[in-house]
């Protein structure tokens, strides 16, 4: 491992909240020094058959992302776990995933590439992110569960260049998008995602896209395939 590339890593910490628990790590954030984020809207997939009995089929999330240097990322992990409970279920999930600055990557920096794949093959979880047209996330889910998964986010999103492919194709396609991030551990992915492939038949140009990114350390996971990895 090439250890002055390290200095040139980040971190994403991406974080899944309530409304109110998205209040609270605001204030936090502020208080460590963090100024800069993204808040996007979304909403958890819910089977709980009390909440289905009154009718409620998902719950607001607030989903943060902040861009950490490496060696901070750890430590505000652990601090935002504690000031935010989120080892006790229903607080909130955070995971953090690696990243690499355009430059490093150009300049064929090689070390860095190799830290990059080793902090890859350390991860225990996947982050699995579908993109589908509007309407498909709770298809996309109910695959999903059927394969294994326990939970996701659900997040709307509007694809690029959307009217001048109307006009090209002479089609109306519907420029909004779903995303559905899934959270789950290496043994699972293979399946979940041969799985999607073939009942969304994503082999077909439009059905939609889908990607997996490692993840280096998550909180706020609770089931049957969580792994602890909080030390």
């Amino acid at each position: 491992m090439n250890e002055p590339a390290m200095e040139h890593l980040y971190q994403i910490m991406t974080l899944i909240l309530s409304e109110n628990q998205c209040h609270k790590f605001v204030r936090i954030a502020k208080d460590k020094g963090i100024r800069s984020g993204i808040i996007i809207l979304g909403r958890g997939t819910v089977k709980n058959a009390t909440l289905n009995l009154l009718g409620i089929k998902s719950e607001k999330k607030e989903i943060v992302s902040i861009l950490l240097e490496n060696e901070k990322a750890k430590e505000l992990l652990d601090h935002f776990t504690k000031e935010l409970l989120l080892n006790e279920p229903g607080h909130g999930i955070a995971y953090t995933t690696p990243v690499i600055t355009a430059d490093r990557i150009t300049s064929g920096q090689q070390g860095t590439l190799d830290t990059m794949q080793g902090m890859e093959d350390e991860s225990m979880f996947k982050k699995l992110t579908v993109v589908v047209n509007r309407g498909m996330a709770e298809e996309v889910m109910d695959i999903a569960r059927k394969s294994g998964v326990t939970g996701g986010t659900i997040m709307h999103g509007r694809g690029t260049g959307s009217e001048f492919t109307t006009k090209l194709l002479g089609m109306e396609i519907e420029p909004e998008k779903e995303l559905v991030m899934i959270l789950m551990p290496n043994d699972l992915i293979d399946k979940v995602v041969n799985d999607l492939f073939q009942e969304l038949q994503l082999n077909n140009p439009g059905n939609g896209i889908l990607f997996v990114e490692p993840v280096l350390d998550v909180r706020g996971l609770f089931g049957s395939h969580r792994k602890n990895n909080d030390s």
